[in-house]
């Protein structure tokens, strides 16, 4: 399995502008308008070349990740157009390009914020594609961790399964009268041949501490982190060598798939009317790794972009039933995690919203037909000051917004 943070760009390397540059528009954004980038929602003003920042193809739809390759500073004395609704919040340069349609158009087409009508509706664009990830069918935890066992087990003798290892696969002890432990780097040059051997392999932290599967379908595995990122926790008893993995849920609704959950992966532990735990360093180690510690340090594996949309979905729906309310806004406290949620539901098709309330995070992801009347939801702004002029790579719309809501908008130049 690969598991990297690229994410599905299709992109090369950065690159600074300058030759090839195609000049769209003056235009330019406030200095508080966020972008949905590789990172969360980010401030322009904090943006540099090579950042890769959400964006928008007008003629396929496609969305993929770009990258940034100039953000020019400019002093503005003038007007701006402000675009306000529920769903939208713009300043922006009279200029700059608006990505819209009015009601009886099929296609999106670019208004310059200055030409748009009087009495006029629009529609916003509403839907995108992305490029499909790889569905995860299978995951082996040993491609995450290195400070590991493995036991294997036999129902052989002892000296026909030594005599069945290819040379240099030498174990570090035996496995009882049952098979055979190997070190991490053993394991990984001769897994295939430990494997064939074995009646079953376990893994596990080193002598008198359990044994726990390593091999797990890909849905049940990202339905595991889903649940531990949302409810999960780890804890270090001071009277025992291990690590207590625990997933909280009382309520009656989600108990049972957790249970589920935890029967099908071999996760034999304990469960009380609060909790399911088990306790296992290796799982403690990897989901630490994974997934962070803490409710404020929380986040989501870098290998989530990669997934297919069904197993994103999953990923979200756990989230939701973790932490979530019903009308599908997720709390948080952890910084990162949110600003990981705003781009996950981007992925998912959904227009992210995200604010803070007294250090808890609100995200929500509606999937609507947005729009706005320029007699009520346009007007002229006294703003001067500092704006900043975008150039992307390939793509000519970026998902911005202010206040925490975010719409698709032209940029002043492609690369």
């Amino acid at each position: 399995m690969q598991h990297n943070s690229t994410g599905r760009d299709g992109d090369g390397a950065s690159t600074t502008g300058g030759t090839g540059t195609i000049e769209l528009a003056a235009g330019g954004f406030r200095p508080d308008t966020e972008l949905i980038t590789a990172s969360g929602p980010t401030r322009i003003s904090e943006l540099s070349a090579g950042d890769r920042v959400y964006a928008f193809d007008l003629t396929t739809h496609l969305i993929k990740l770009k990258r940034v390759t100039s953000v020019q500073q400019v002093t503005y004395d003038g007007d701006l157009v402000a675009l306000e609704t529920n769903r939208c919040n713009l300043h922006v340069h009279p200029e700059h390009r608006i990505v819209c349609r009015t009601i009886g158009q099929d296609e999106l087409r670019i208004r310059p914020a200055e030409a748009l009508e009087d009495y006029e509706n629009y529609k916003l664009a509403n839907d995108w594609r992305t490029l499909p990830g790889e569905r995860l069918e299978e995951v082996d935890i040993t491609d995450f961790v290195d400070d590991y066992e493995m036991c294997a087990e036999t129902d052989v003798h002892g000296h026909t399964v030594r005599a069945r290892l290819p040379e240099g696969c030498e174990p570090v002890r035996r496995n009882g009268h049952v098979g055979y432990c190997f070190d991490p780097e053993t394991f990984e040059a001769h897994q295939e041949a430990i494997e064939s051997i074995a009646a079953e392999v376990f893994i596990h932290a080193g002598p008198n501490h359990h044994r726990r599967p390593y091999r797990f379908d890909g849905d049940d595995f990202v339905e595991f982190l889903g649940w531990f990122v949302t409810e999960g926790s780890t804890t270090w008893p001071t009277s025992s060598d291990t690590i207590q993995i625990q997933i909280a849920q009382q309520d009656e609704e989600h108990r049972p798939a957790i249970r589920d959950l935890f029967d099908r992966m071999g996760f034999a532990g304990h469960t009380d009317s609060k909790s399911f735990s088990f306790s296992s360093k290796v799982f403690g180690r990897l989901l630490e790794s994974l997934c962070g510690t803490g409710s404020h340090e929380k986040h989501l594996p870098a290998f989530v972009w990669d997934l297919s949309t069904n197993q994103q979905e999953l990923l979200y729906e756990t989230l939701l039933a973790g932490d979530g309310s019903e009308c599908g806004t997720y709390y948080t406290a952890s910084d990162r995690l949110a600003a990981q949620l705003c781009r996950l539901l981007v992925e998912l098709g959904l227009k992210p919203k995200w604010t803070n309330r007294r250090g808890t995070w609100r995200v929500c992801g509606r999937d609507v037909n947005d729009g706005f009347m320029s007699s009520q939801n346009v007007r002229r702004v006294d703003s001067s000051g500092t704006l900043y002029r975008l150039t992307m790579k390939d793509y000519s719309s970026v998902l911005a917004g202010r206040t925490g809501i975010f719409q698709w908008v032209g940029v002043s130049r492609v690369s």
